[in-house]
């Protein structure tokens, strides 16, 4: 697993909202170092790489959530046009990231069971583990397809300038 990066610039007598956007710019920018990585399926490491650093991000927006919070009093249940925005983004995180989690769990399931494959050749469960592998890397195959077509739709519309401003707001 890939190491965090380096928090640069984080001053302690700036604000809780400086310094969330501190924080959180350099989350979005690690999440991006893996980008060039996406679109070869067989990148196994770099995808879970990616992940983590989702998962990072993910929890960080959660951490400062507070801070790109409205300061406006509301109704009770009432959410602002910021709140509404800020748990957009957040969704489309945790979208990512329970998908790379699927893609992940089956390359999990793959090396388990090719080992355990490998081991049953000259067993009657070997022709069983080739039907699971086979339908392992079907569901891992359309779970990757997935997490491609959604990558290149947030390319299109530019998810990450888009949360990059919002974040900078």
């Amino acid at each position: 697993m890939a190491k965090a990066h380096k928090i640069t610039g984080v001053i302690p007598q700036d604000s809780y909202r400086e310094n969330a956007r501190t924080i959180l710019s350099q989350k979005v920018e690690e999440v991006y170092t893996w980008e060039p990585f996406i679109h070869d399926a067989a990148r196994r490491e770099e995808l879970h790489n990616m992940r983590i650093s989702i998962k990072r991000l993910r929890y960080t927006m959660e951490l400062f959530r507070v801070a790109y919070r409205s300061s406006k009093t509301h109704a009770k249940g009432a959410t602002t046009t910021n709140d509404k925005r800020f748990n957009e983004f957040l969704g489309v995180i945790v979208d990512l990231q329970e998908i790379l989690g699927d893609v992940h769990d089956c390359d999990v399931v793959l090396e388990v069971l090719t080992d355990y494959g490998t081991q049953a050749v000259q067993t009657d469960v070997a022709p069983g583990i080739a039907k699971l592998i086979a339908r392992t890397k079907e569901i891992r195959n359309a779970d990757y397809k997935t997490f491609l077509e959604k990558w290149e739709k947030l390319s299109t519309v530019n998810f990450k300038q888009q949360l990059l401003l919002f974040l900078a707001s």
